[in-house]
C-alpha cells in the first residue's frame, strides 16, 4: 500500500499531495523542461520569482513544490501543470501556438510574445 505525503503551507499556496514515485515524476519533468528551454536553474528561478535553491531542491525530489510554484514554474517554462506533474506525456501547453516552438530558447519566445502582443494593441488602436 502506497502512502501519501502531504506538503503543507499557508491557505494562500494549497496543500500539494504527492506520493513517493510522483515527486520523481515532478523533479525529472522540470529538468526535461528546464533543459528543452536551455535554461540553467539559476534562469528559471528568476523567470519563476523563485529561489534558485529551491529549483534544485524539486529537482532532486528533496521537496515538494506548492500550487503557486508548479503554476509559476508552468508559466515559466510554457509547459501545463499537468506535463509536470506527468499527467500529461506532451510538453507542450496549449498557448503554444506555432510549430516547433518548443524548440526556440526563452530569449526567442520572449521576442515573439512582444511582437504578439504589439500587433494586438495596434489592432485594438485600429479598432480590428
Amino acid at each position: 500500500m502506497q502512502f501519501l505525503r502531504y506538503r503543507h503551507s499557508n491557505i494562500s499556496r494549497g496543500v500539494v499531495s504527492t506520493s513517493s514515485g510522483s515527486n520523481e515524476v515532478f523533479g525529472d519533468r522540470l529538468r526535461s523542461a528546464r533543459e528543452k528551454r536551455q535554461l540553467n536553474q539559476t534562469e528559471l528561478a528568476k523567470l519563476a520569482k523563485l529561489q534558485p535553491s529551491a529549483i534544485g531542491h524539486f529537482e532532486s525530489g528533496r521537496r515538494k513544490p506548492s500550487f503557486a510554484n508548479i503554476r509559476a514554474l508552468s508559466k515559466a517554462l510554457n509547459v501545463t501543470s499537468d506535463f509536470l506533474l506527468g499527467r500529461s506525456s506532451s510538453m507542450e501547453g496549449a498557448a503554444t501556438a506555432f510549430r516547433n516552438a518548443e524548440n526556440l530558447s526563452a530569449s526567442d519566445r520572449e521576442s515573439i510574445q512582444l511582437m504578439i502582443d504589439t500587433l494586438s494593441k495596434r489592432n485594438q488602436e485600429k479598432g480590428d
